[in-house]
Order: structure tokens, then sequence, then C-alpha cells
């Protein structure tokens, strides 16, 4: 705000100054104008004035020569008409004599009565009512003169003069008299007194001439006005361009200069002769110096080769004109100890783009390798937990299902075994065979067959699953995760897996027999595909009839004819060394979870496996 009300007081002073200077030229020019058109009315009026006391001077010597000749009054008339024509402001000629003045010729005005003379034998009379006529008087002659009638034609439109007459004694005013446009409506008035130029007819005169207010330059002050303005607004707006770029470059190499500060790395910048112009906190911690401006960085810094590093050349490092990095394995001394570093030398090019420095960018490999060790670390014990816990859950699952099928096949040979031990029992009954031991025998049969029995039943029981614990589950994180787990046997293959995953599958599941279920079907296509050239699994997840269906297909050789119709049965399996329980059980926690689990041949080749689950409820809900 502050620099805004000084830019509208500097443009108000310019605008000020400005059209002060233009209307002080004007009111000079005006005054030169005046000042020339008064000293030619003055002289015009005086020239005339002269003409006039020439005509009285004419007009005495011509009365005298006609009376000497014995002329006529009505011939001296007339002949004064003819002398008198090109004098207008002439207007009456009298000779006077003892008994009164006689007019000659033909008077243009009636002469007035004279007032009586303020001074003996004056040269100019006056009338008793004052001007605008007055009488010149040499002798017995006597002219009128009408002031008025002075200036004549001098009047010009454009720059109009008033002129008023004095009487030099009285002061009274003989005439005055105002040019045509000379009454319009003035701003100011010139004005300037003189003294008409002669003996006879010492006559005050004030000549004067308004100035309008159209006259002054005022369309030139108005474009003055708006020049000013347009040029402050366009110096305020430069001004302000400039001040936001300076305020962008500031803050600009603040945002920079915190960069730098907060950097792990060490930066350095250099200028051309390796004298240090910058050294951020990092910077003098790595080096061990304090690196202030003006330190030649290469007197403190020593690199020192290792012998599983690459040749290094300190000099042409230093003097590069091109970045260049630091050697793989080269160690920095600090204290006298050796550390391992990398970094880089960037040359600072100019806008001219000449060199104008370096920035020397050392990181410590020491700590990094720690962290990126540790967090390898970290990750692979999450990853074979993540699979230990798969694995103790299938084992689980696969121990359920081996001990119900066993409880199923064995419980009806043991019951058999129960009744031909009882029966034989019964048939040891007859007559003279040994009774003690035979019944001891049987019994004992008896008795392990019942014991074999209800270990059986024992065990059905300890290994019968609870049902799922399902919760909201995102199809596509359990796939990646299982991905995740198989990712080392797909390079070792060199399985290509291409992934076609919808937007957002979130089922209603349990993660963990999810998981096992999709690590059941990569690991059954990954059986399928070894033996394969340009192996492919391909991985879909779809919405169909209100849920999400996972597909997991191969390029592999199919399913056997002889194994399709019994695919999801305990114990059936085309590998050497399968169990043949890895579908059924993948199946079994499939419809735990409210879905399905079905197989079959792909019509371009290989197997086709989908996995059907509900959709999550408050999802469909929302639909």
């Amino acid at each position: 705000m502050k620099r805004l009300s000084l830019a509208v007081l500097i443009w108000l002073l310019l605008v000020g100054a400005g059209m002060a200077a233009l209307f002080t030229g004007a009111r000079g020019q005006f005054t030169e104008t005046f000042n020339t058109d008064a000293r030619i009315l003055h002289r015009v009026l005086s020239q005339r004035m002269e003409q006039q006391e020439a005509v009285l001077n004419a007009v005495d010597a011509l009365g005298m020569d006609v009376l000497g000749q014995g002329m006529d009054t009505a011939a001296l008339g007339r002949y004064l008409d003819t002398l008198l024509r090109p004098y207008p402001q002439v207007v009456a000629v009298e000779r006077c004599a003892a008994g009164g003045c006689r007019v000659l010729g033909t008077p243009a005005e009636t002469p007035p009565k004279l007032a009586p003379p303020l001074s003996p034998d004056p040269a100019v009379r006056w009338p008793e009512g004052g001007g605008p006529l007055y009488a010149l008087s040499r002798g017995d002659v006597r002219v009128w003169v009408d002031a008025r009638r002075l200036a004549g034609a001098l009047d010009s439109g454009a720059a109009p003069l008033t002129y008023t007459l004095f009487q030099p004694a009285t002061g009274a005013v003989i005439v005055n008299h105002t040019q045509e446009g000379g009454t319009r409506a003035a701003s100011t008035t010139l004005r300037v007194e003189k003294v008409l130029g002669t003996a006879l007819q010492p006559l005050p005169i004030v000549i004067s001439r308004p100035v309008p207010w159209e006259v002054w330059p005022w369309i030139g002050g108005l474009l003055w006005t708006l020049l000013t303005a347009g040029l402050t607004v366009l110096v305020w707006r430069l001004l302000e361009a400039r001040r936001t770029a300076q305020h962008a470059l500031l803050d600009e190499r603040a945002r920079a200069g915190g960069v730098v500060e907060a950097a792990s790395e060490a930066i350095v910048a250099l200028d051309a002769l390796h004298q240090v112009t910058l050294a951020n906190p990092a910077a003098r911690a790595a080096l061990a110096h304090l690196l202030p401006p003006g330190t030649d960085l290469r007197d403190v810094t020593t690199f020192q080769a290792t012998l599983s590093q690459a040749p290094f050349d300190p000099a042409s490092f230093w003097d590069s004109a091109k970045p260049v990095a630091l050697p793989e394995g080269l160690t920095l001394l600090r204290n006298g100890e050796a550390v391992q570093v990398e970094g880089s030398l960037s040359p600072l090019p100019g806008a001219d783009r000449t060199l104008r420095g370096r920035v020397l960018i050392v990181r410590e490999v020491g700590p990094l390798q720690r962290r990126m060790l540790e967090h390898l670390e970290d990750g692979e014990r999450r990853v074979r937990e993540h699979e230990d816990m798969l694995a103790h859950v299938s084992r689980l699952s696969t121990l359920g299902e081996m001990g119900a099928g066993l409880a199923h096949e064995l419980n009806q040979p043991l019951t058999a075994i129960v009744s031909y031990g009882q029966a034989a029992a019964r048939l040891l009954d007859d007559p003279e065979p040994d009774l003690a031991r035979v019944r001891h025998a049987v019994g004992a049969s008896v008795t392990q067959a019942v014991r074999a029995a209800q270990i059986i039943v024992r065990l059905r029981q300890w290994v019968r699953r609870s049902p799922s614990q399902t919760r909201p589950t995102d199809l596509v994180q359990a796939v990646q995760n299982v991905l995740t787990l198989c990712r080392a046997d797909l390079n070792r293959l060199g399985v290509r897996v291409v992934t076609d995953y919808a937007d957002a599958p979130l089922v209603q599941a349990d993660p963990v027999q999810l998981e096992q279920i999709v690590l059941n079907l990569l690991r059954n296509a990954l059986d399928a595909v070894q033996d394969t050239p340009d192996p492919v699994i391909e991985l879909s997840i779809v919405l169909e009839k209100g849920g999400w269906s996972l597909s997991v297909s191969d390029n592999g050789p199919g399913i056997a004819a002889e194994v399709a119709p019994r695919l999801f049965t305990p114990f059936t399996t085309s590998k050497s060394g399968g169990l043949g329980l890895g579908l059924s059980l993948s199946q079994t926690l499939a419809q735990g979870m409210g879905g399905d689990l079905s197989g079959a041949n792909a019509d371009a080749g290989g197997a086709v496996f989908t996995l059907s689950l509900p959709r999550l409820q408050l999802e469909a809900a929302s639909d």
C-alpha cells in the first residue's frame, strides 16, 4: 500500500510539473504575442495621431492660401472633404473667428460644445461631457477627432485587444474600445500601460487582452496526464514484476539453500580455482574441516586408492570439464581413518556456457550399505515368516484332510475286526478247546481293535477344522503376496506372468486360506509349465454373477483325460510323488468361505482354474 501511495504521489508530481510547464509556456507565448500586438497597436495609434496633426497643419496652411487667393468657403469645404476621406478618425473641421466657429465641408460628426480650457491656448480641447470626440487647435483652425475610429480595421478575431484612452490631465476615460470577441469569459487578462508618442497628443493608453479558458493547452494537459498515468502504471508493473521476480529468486535461493543444508550428502560448491564458495553441514562433517569460503578443496581433501578400486587420477578428476564420478571402492582419509565413499564432481556453467565452478557431492557408502542390508534382511525375514505360516496352515489342512480320509477308510475294517473277533470268541466256546488262551487272544484282539477305532475317532476329532474366519480382503493384494513368495521359482524357470486385475476387487474371505488356495494353484501351474518353451502364466480377476472370479491359466500340457473326472477327489494326482490333496483341500477351503473352485482345459491349450468368491457385502449393498 505504501508503494502504491508513493507511485500515485510521483504521478501527481509529474502531472503537476508537466501541467505547470505547459501552462507556463502557453502563458509566455500569450504574453509574447500580446506584447507584439500591443506594440503594433501603439505604433498604429501613434501614426494615426501623427496623421491627425498633419491634417491640422495642412488645413491651417491650406486655409491661409485659400483666403489669400480669394477662394470661397464652399469650395474650401469641398476640397477638405476630398482631403479628409483617407482619415476616418477626423470627423469635422472648423474655422473660428471672433464671431464664432464655422464648420467647413461635410462633417461626419457634429462638433460638440467645448469645455473651458484647462490651460491657456491648449492644443487639445475636450467637450463638456468628455470624449470620445476631442479637438486639435492651431490658430483659428480646429480639427475634430473621434477616438473610437483610431483603431479602425485593426480588430482581429483570434486574439482581441482592448484599449482605453484617458485625458492626460484629468484621467477621464476618452474611449474604451473592445474588439469583437473580447467579451468572452477569460481566465486571465494581459495588460500594459503606455503613452501615445506625440507631443501634441500625449494621451495615456491602457492596452489589455483577455485570455479565454479555451485557448489554454487543456488537450495537451489531458494527453500529458494520460501519458504519465500510462507510464506510471507501466513502470509500476515493471517494478512489481521485478520485485516479484526478486522475491521468487530469493525464495528459490532460500529453498535451494535449505535443500543443500538439509541434504545428508556432503555438497561443496567450488569456483573455477577449486576454492570453496558453499559447503553444507554434511560436507563439514564428512570432510572434518570447517571449509570457510576461499579454501582450496584439493588441499584439505585426500582420496586414497584401494585394491578393489578402478583407476583414479586426482588431477584429471579435479580439472574435468564434464561430470565425473568417483570410482567404486575409493576411500576418503578423515582424521587418519579411511572411509569408503562414492560421489561425483559436476561442472557449473554460466549463462554464457563458460565454466564458473564445480559441485562436489560425497556420501559415505558404509551406512547406506548397512541400511540397505538391514531392509533387505527384514524384507526377506517377513517373506520367510509369511511363507512358513502358509506352509504351516497348508500342513495342518493337509493333515486334516488325511485324518478325515484315514478315519473314513479305516473305520469299516476296524469295525469288521471287532465283529470277527467277537465271532471267533463265540466259536471258540466249542467243547475241548484251550479256552483260556483262545479267550485271552481273542479278547486282546477285540481290545486292540476297539482301541484303534478310538484312536482314529480321537484323530478325526482333533484334525476337524473350525469354521473360516472371513473378513473384507483385497483379492489383488493376496495374489501379489503369493507372487512375491514364488518370485524366485518364477525367475528360475523363466516364467512370464501376465496379470489383468479389475478395479478394487474386495471379497469376503479368510486372508490366510485365500493365499493358500492361490499358492496351490500357482504351484500347480509352475509344475505344469516347467518343461514348456516360453512358459506363461496368466492371472485375471473379473466380476461375474455377483462375485469376483480369479482365473489362473497356463500354457502347459493341460489336465489329463483320466484325471479330469476325479480332479478334486482326495489322493488324485498326475504328478509323481504327489499326494493328490492340494486341489481337494483348496476346494474345501473355498467352499468354507462361501465360494467354489473349478478347473478345466483351456480352448487355446493348457489348464485354467477359476476361484469364485463372494463380493464384499458392503460393496454389493452400495451398488
